[in-house]
């Protein structure tokens, strides 16, 4: 018999799981959840954008460090929604490691995200926010757009000051450990990365994700980002902004649409 695959959804995603990949995708009209305030349709802001931004980024950090990523396997449309496929990361979410090991578990990673994940991300810079897809919108976590709903968050610069690449959601459930040894396996959801001030990338690791909403904290990262200077496409100060990766990589013969 062939393999029944794991499938389940969030608010914002369908996902799926087999033995060795795991894909997410859009979700279809009918599965959008619907507000108990307005009863109106819940749409995810950036639901295509940030899925071409994980793809772009997944290929960026798995050729600029050492960090372990999930592999991509491609970015693909199949009934008019958008696909992610990667290999699967073995291990088990951080946030499943319970009882006497947790604490431990949680110290060793946090010396593994000091000493190693970290300082290479803060290796990446750039002068200008947003993807390293630079066709794609500036994407703050979702953490800042919960707190400010703009609609539009322009490409910000500074001139004396370079901005680094961020994963801006390194909680718990984003971190995959090996179950026996406790040792990182993966990082993974890079939806919302990219070049942002240092001051966004929190160390949410610590804590369980119910334990790190912190509203003044958050806007405080707003007011950061609004200091800066908006880019202007015709400033000859600019360095280029492009990192040369984009979203648009064919889909891996080894990925089915529709899993």
């Amino acid at each position: 018999m062939g393999e029944t695959p794991q499938q389940w959804k969030s608010s914002e995603r369908h996902y799926t799981l087999t033995s060795s990949t795991f894909t997410k995708r859009e979700l279809r009209q009918d599965e959008l959840p619907t507000s108990i305030y307005t009863g109106q349709v819940v749409e995810p802001r950036w639901s295509r954008e940030r899925l071409r931004n994980e793809a772009a980024t997944l290929q960026f950090i798995a050729s600029k460090t050492t960090i372990p990523v999930p592999q991509f396997l491609g970015l693909y449309e199949a009934d008019g929604l958008l696909y992610l496929a990667t290999k699967r990361a073995s291990g088990v979410p951080l946030d499943k490691i319970s009882g006497p090991q947790a604490s431990s578990t949680i110290n060793r990673v946090d010396e593994y995200m000091n000493e190693v994940v970290l300082p290479q991300l803060r290796d990446l810079r750039r002068r200008t926010t947003g993807s390293v897809d630079d066709s794609l919108p500036v994407i703050p976590p979702s953490r800042v757009t919960y707190r400010d709903k703009r609609s539009h968050w322009a490409q910000k610069f500074r001139r004396d000051e370079e901005l680094v690449f961020c994963h801006n959601d390194l909680g718990q459930q984003n971190i995959m450990v090996d179950p026996d040894t406790f040792d990182i396996t993966a990082i993974i959801d890079w939806e919302f990365a990219g070049f942002f001030p240092p001051e966004f990338e929190l160390a949410l690791w610590k804590h369980h994700w119910s334990q790190t909403k912190d509203d003044a904290q958050t806007d405080r990262l707003i007011q950061i980002l609004d200091s800066y200077d908006e880019q202007n496409v015709t400033s000859n100060v600019m360095e280029p902004t492009s990192t040369g990766f984009k979203s648009t990589v064919p889909m891996d013969d080894s990925c089915e649409p529709g899993l």
